[in-house]
């Protein structure tokens, strides 16, 4: 899936925006030149599931370690996901309005960010993070939680939305199924009631905004769908019915299947909890097979990751384990111009005029071989976000 552009173009850069993609170049045009013959020019990519904040796979340790090290490990986070090509990045949990300000403001080096502030988990969902034999309140995850907000009722629901959508949330994130990082619920369980979904999509409407659901098991995606949830993240366990549910709904899926090889990884080195691996195992075997029913059901699928801790710099493998599976063009497609669906940003993941110029230049060609982007930048020759060169190669 080639752009009208794919041959010989000369493309303009002026402030922040491409101002004209030419098939000749403009005897007006004055300024530095970057000759990139024989190298591709592409749109910076963009990664629709992160955690910025997401310093330990143990979240627990995030909502307690020292904001001043959760922020550093966001600064490295970040800095390696803009050294890896992507310029844009949209957290589901966690990320706020003061990291995505520090960014924005030249304080911590990395892509822009789009955040869905906290997520929202009911009691014993998800987002509770409490081990079964705990008798404290929800786990510091309620009131100032980082990373979630435990809420239970279609009142508390709608409260909870409206004060993250109050902080500057791009969308509004929940946790329709168990997951595999939370201990106390299991992978098949749908959470929260259709009430107090609808009360977070109602809330999300409001602000012309969207709701991002977490979910593994058929049941709970198709009832995501169903019930106005725009984004399904991760959707490991699809299948061809519910797959139709979200073609009929018109919503996304963001499948994340880095994070599942990089899991199993850590279990087979021993470094994950009984628990965590056993949970593991009742999606890894259907990662790529639910990835396999997305393309063939003619879903838009975006481009995530969801790695967290030591694992992020995992990132770019996501490109080659979906080549085992996908065309190189539906995952470019994926990581550039659905993300900007997904972000509802007309400006982010083309090469067009008017858009943000977010450009790489890459040594190769990613629709012949896209392992080129799965090595962590060092086959970008240059990388510019907004208008400035955050590396290049002369």
């Amino acid at each position: 899936m080639r752009s009208e552009y794919a041959d010989e173009s000369v493309v303009v850069v002026e402030g922040d925006r491409i101002v004209a993609v030419d098939r000749t170049p403009s005897a007006s045009i004055s300024g530095d030149v970057v000759d990139v013959a024989g190298k591709t020019l592409m749109p910076g990519l963009i990664d629709a599931h992160c955690h910025v904040l997401g310093s330990s796979l143990k979240v627990t340790d995030v909502e307690t370690q020292p904001l001043t090290y959760v922020a550093g490990y966001a600064s490295k986070m970040l800095g390696h996901a803009l050294d890896c090509g992507f310029t844009t990045v949209r957290d589901v949990g966690g990320g706020d309005a003061g990291i995505a300000r520090a960014v924005a403001d030249g304080l911590i080096r990395g892509p822009r960010v789009f955040f869905a502030g906290r997520a929202l988990s009911m009691t014993g969902g998800h987002g509770d993070f409490r081990d079964p034999f705990s008798g404290v309140g929800a786990c510091g995850c309620v009131g100032e939680g980082r990373v979630a907000l435990v809420v239970d009722g279609e009142d508390a629901v709608r409260a909870a939305a409206r004060e993250e959508l109050r902080r500057g949330a791009h969308c509004i994130k929940i946790m329709l199924s168990g997951g595999v990082l939370s201990p106390a619920d299991p992978i098949w369980m749908d959470q929260f009631t259709d009430r107090e979904v609808i009360a977070a999509v109602e809330e999300a409407a409001r602000w012309r905004k969207y709701v991002a659901a977490h979910c593994h098991p058929p049941s709970s995606i198709a009832r995501a769908a169903k019930l106005g949830v725009r984004t399904i993240e991760h959707a490991t366990l699809i299948d061809e019915s519910s797959a139709a549910a979200v073609k009929s709904a018109g919503a996304y899926v963001v499948p994340t299947t880095v994070i599942v090889r990089a899991l199993l990884d850590d279990a087979k080195a021993g470094r994950l909890p009984a628990w965590m691996s056993s949970k593991l195992a009742e999606v890894s075997d259907q990662s790529l097979n639910g990835l396999e029913i997305m393309d063939r059901a003619g879903l838009e699928i975006g481009f995530g990751t969801d790695l967290l801790g030591h694992l992020h710099t995992h990132q770019t493998r996501e490109f080659s384990i979906r080549r085992e599976v996908q065309s190189a063009a539906a995952i470019l497609r994926s990581a550039t111009a659905v993300n900007a669906e997904i972000l509802m940003d007309p400006h982010l993941g083309k090469i067009q005029p008017g858009c943000w110029a977010d450009i790489l230049i890459v040594d190769g060609d990613p629709l012949e071989d896209i392992g080129v982007l799965a090595q962590d930048g060092r086959s970008l020759s240059a990388i510019m976000k907004a208008g400035e060169f955050v590396k290049v190669s002369r």
